[in-house]
């Protein structure tokens, strides 16, 4: 069996996000198999620092992707956890996304049972957002399993490079 045979057996069968995700993980690890041959001329630092850089984001994209959040969801939700409690046009700001998404964002958590939003007794427009019990749980754990990716690639630094 060759290895394309190989690789699409494995897929889950189309339609739906895991297929979806497979397809896209399969698809961007050739890209990075045809990337890995490359050498620029000029700027091999800060080439392979930004692939460094883009290697990490795909680690910690994969680890929140295990605890079913993304990256901004996991910034809401570390947002929240140290505000107490924040309205979407602060966590907004506070995560560097437009209110416009953070609708998007806030309804994503809510569906998940990871926030829960009431009304400001002081303000009747105003919507307060906070963390649920079940938010707490996934951001803990989503927050070990970077610490642990962290932890690993600090290990193949020496002290000299990491200071």
């Amino acid at each position: 069996m060759s290895t394309a045979t190989k690789k699409t057996t494995l897929l889950p069968p189309a339609g739906g996000r895991s297929a979806r995700r497979a397809r896209a993980v399969a698809e961007a690890e050739q890209v990075r198999a045809q990337e890995a041959s490359y050498r620029p001329a000029n700027g091999y630092l800060s080439w392979l620092l930004t692939r460094a850089n883009r290697e990490l984001g795909r680690q910690i994209d994969r680890v929140l992707d295990e605890v079913d959040l993304t990256e901004a969801q996991y910034g809401v939700l570390q947002a929240l956890i140290h505000l107490k409690s924040a309205s979407s046009a602060t966590l907004a700001r506070s995560v560097q996304v437009t209110p416009q998404a953070m609708v998007g964002l806030v309804a994503a958590l809510e569906r998940k049972g990871y926030i829960a939003r009431t009304s400001h007794p002081g303000a009747g427009r105003v919507i307060t957002t906070t963390v649920t019990p079940l938010g707490q749980e996934a951001f803990d754990t989503a927050k070990r399993r970077i610490r642990s990716l962290e932890r690993n690639v600090r290990k193949t630094l020496t002290d000299e490079e990491y200071d």
